[in-house]
C-alpha cells in the first residue's frame, strides 16, 4: 500500500502543522480524536481531519 502524500501527512509534519508535541499527537491518536493509518513504524494523518484541530 503507498501512501499519498497529497492526502496525509508524517507525524513530523503533523507537529508541525498543528503546533503540538509528540506526545500531545499521541494523546489526540490514542483518544480517537485523530484518524490516522500506520505504516511500518510510521504513523500518517489525514489532512482534512487536522483542520479541527489546528490551534
Amino acid at each position: 500500500m503507498e501512501i499519498d502524500k497529497t492526502k496525509y501527512l508524517s507525524s513530523k509534519e503533523t507537529i508541525k502543522e498543528l503546533k503540538v508535541s509528540s506526545c500531545d499527537l499521541m494523546h489526540l491518536r490514542v483518544s480517537g480524536k485523530l484518524k490516522f493509518i500506520k505504516k511500518g513504524n510510521t504513523y500518517f494523518y489525514e489532512k482534512k481531519y487536522l483542520k479541527k484541530y489546528n490551534r
